[in-house]
């Protein structure tokens, strides 16, 4: 009986130290997973905070000219895309003020994308919302569409994709009262493309605002620089303001305003597409020209006008601004077609 009371102790020993053994393997990795699972929190926060110094809504304040903020040639080296045009455009609700740009990878005539119905060319849209955005957070919702989000993406934000699993834009929060869309909607790109745009853009964004920030911050409170001078020259006439266009000519003699504000109201929609240098050999310190690409619509009664439309077509336009120093302040001086 004693020779197999020996080899009965020696089996349960064994047993019982495989069965230690064998739970310590398992949890073992218990102890290392956790770990990164904590460090992968410590930097999402860290990111958090980092995003958050980063002031959006003070950067982007006023108007927002997006086609000239994002030119297509930045677009283009971010998409791998070519575009034909862009076009500028306003959109204001009781609740909020949208500015866009839409990069058209095709051209489409007047009659067809002004159609009944109209039909949308195909195209990458960049949206800024500044004013009530609350219900905009929730739309997705309307259409069941589904949200992602994205950790390299450096803002709070939400990827919608459709009941398919297509993806359609990139909505981000840059403040209580900012929201920026990203539409690749309506794009050649593929799913693969489109992802990886609105992620770079993000990141691009990034340092945009970071670099224009500092330079804000440095140059401490500057006067209007001559580019923002046009801009909101003519934000001023497309939003039916002309009056207030015209103070900011250079021009004394009451019925030459007259004539002016009468010509800016015959806009029924206008938008700076580009602003270049044009003929600085004739620069001086008091005097500067600039070559204009606008957007226009016109009034159709401005036909009748003395010279019909005032010289405009509808579409693109090229004019030569002129500007002058009044005093510390540039205005415009002169409006010419060549």
């Amino acid at each position: 009986m004693k020779k197999f009371i020996i080899p009965i102790i020696i089996i349960g020993i064994l047993t019982i130290s495989g069965v230690i053994l064998f739970k310590n393997k398992i949890s073992a990795p218990k102890s290392t997973q956790t770990q990164p699972t904590s460090e992968s929190q410590t930097s999402k926060e860290e990111k958090l905070k980092e995003a958050e110094k980063i002031n959006y809504g003070k950067v982007f304040a006023g108007e927002i000219a997006v086609c000239q903020l994002f030119p297509k040639e930045k677009i283009e080296e971010l998409t791998g895309k070519q575009f034909l045009e862009i076009k500028p455009g306003q959109n204001q609700t009781q609740r909020y003020t949208e500015y866009y740009c839409e990069y058209r990878e095709e051209k489409l005539p007047y009659s067809v994308e002004h159609g009944n119905p109209p039909q949308a060319p195909k195209n990458i849209a960049i949206s800024f919302v500044r004013g009530d955005i609350s219900s905009l957070k929730e739309a997705y919702k309307l259409t069941q569409e589904v949200v992602k989000t994205d950790n390299a993406i450096p803002f709070t934000h939400q990827l919608i994709y459709n009941q398919e699993g297509k993806f359609l834009r990139l909505e981000g929060f840059l403040a209580d009262d900012l929201e920026i869309i990203i539409n690749t909607w309506w794009s050649t790109l593929t799913q693969e493309e489109a992802e990886k745009f609105v992620k770079n853009f993000a990141l691009y964004l990034k340092d945009f605002v970071q670099e224009k920030a500092k330079t804000t911050k440095n140059a401490g409170v500057p006067l209007p620089q001559e580019e923002d001078i046009i801009n909101n020259f003519f934000s001023l006439i497309n939003t039916g303001e002309a009056s207030k266009a015209v103070s900011m000519m250079k021009i004394k003699n009451d019925s030459e305003k007259q004539a002016w504000a009468v010509q800016f109201n015959a806009f029924n929609y206008v938008q700076v597409l580009k602003i270049e240098k044009a003929n600085e050999n004739e620069w001086n310190d008091n005097r500067h020209i600039y070559k204009i690409t606008l957007d226009v619509i016109m009034k159709p009664e401005s036909g009748s006008a003395p010279i019909p439309y005032y010289g405009y077509q509808n579409g693109q336009n090229i004019r030569f601004i002129t500007l002058e120093k009044d005093g510390n302040l540039w205005k415009i001086a002169e409006i010419g077609g060549g």
